[in-house]
């Protein structure tokens, strides 16, 4: 049975809009790829509905600053034959622009509030859509423009405020071996690394390290204050985060255009080598791509998938 497409809000479907636009950076999109390709307009009763949505887009977006340019008209109307494209240089890096450790922190910023998982969703079902077309370019400019710091847990937002507070707060935590205990810690930082949200907190006399995809419940506020902590003792901690993720390395082969390329970001070869924070949760991750992704090593994390595959079949033979 086919899934029903959720519905996009004004927000989505323009930065959807957006990112197909710039796929397509020479030779632009006509309306009915436009259409085709971002699902609020596939979902309107009528062309004409489609017509005056896309419209106030336009509108829209050139209002936000996006220079939308029309090309091919046969007339001073847009008519069937005009093509739309994002025009060059819009969203280009500057050359002599260098990011700092404070650029990089109001990046973050932005993308906490920026708080909604369906917005990358929408633009890579558009995509997606777009690369069956045969009219999107191969390409990687899109990686500058796609927001990749994307806050979509629960707990996001809660272990957010305990930290501007300095409360102690709980949660129930489930490890890779399904234990699941219940904590009681004093939150420090929030760090987003190699494509998971960690929380750096102190539990007793000790700062770990707490995956927020491995809360499982909601995150109570307590009545008792973080325990301090010195800026060395976190700079520590840091350090051995960073050593720990750099130790833990992947090695995969992805079959060219397909879902699997697209998400690792294109790499001009078929193999591409990754750093991660627990190798379940990546175990989980690649198991979505089925055959497009093949493990070279580690050879645990190929286990893993076999014997998830293998339950999956299982259940469902």
């Amino acid at each position: 049975m086919t899934q029903p497409v959720s519905k996009q809000s004004a927000a989505e479907r323009l930065f959807t809009l957006t990112c197909c636009l710039m796929a397509a950076p020479v030779i632009g999109l006509s309306k009915r790829d436009i259409f085709a390709s971002v699902s609020s307009y596939a979902q309107q009763a009528s062309e004409m509905a489609k017509e005056k949505m896309f419209d106030r887009d336009k509108t829209a977006l050139r209002d936000m600053g996006v220079a939308l340019e029309v090309l091919d008209s046969l007339s001073f109307e847009e008519g069937d034959t005009a093509r739309y494209r994002v025009a060059r240089g819009s969203f280009s890096w500057p050359k002599d622009f260098v990011i700092n450790a404070e650029h990089l922190a109001l990046l973050e910023l932005a993308a906490k509030a920026w708080n909604n998982q369906l917005l990358s969703k929408s633009a890579h079902s558009g995509l997606t859509r777009l690369k069956s077309l045969g009219v999107m370019q191969t390409s990687r400019e899109l990686s500058i423009f796609t927001p990749r710091l994307l806050a979509q847990h629960d707990s996001f937002a809660p272990l957010a405020d305990a930290i501007a507070n300095s409360n102690m707060v709980a949660f129930e935590y489930r490890k890779p071996d399904s234990e699941q205990t219940v904590r009681e810690v004093s939150p420090l930082k929030l760090r987003f690394i190699e494509g998971q949200w960690v929380l750096l907190a102190k539990q007793g006399t000790q700062i770990k390290n707490f995956l927020l995809r491995r809360i499982i419940s909601k995150v109570t506020p307590l009545d008792n204050a973080s325990k301090p902590v010195s800026d060395e003792e976190v700079a520590l901690a840091e350090a051995e985060l960073a050593d720990f993720v750099s130790n833990n390395k992947a090695v995969l082969e992805v079959e060219p255009d397909t879902e699997a390329w697209w998400h690792f970001g294109g790499p001009e070869g078929s193999q591409v080598e990754i750093h991660f924070m627990d190798e379940a949760l990546l175990a989980e991750d690649l198991m979505e791509f089925g055959s497009e992704v093949r493990v070279l090593s580690p050879e645990s994390l190929a286990t893993r998938i076999r014997s998830g595959l293998e339950r999956v079949v299982q259940v469902h033979a």
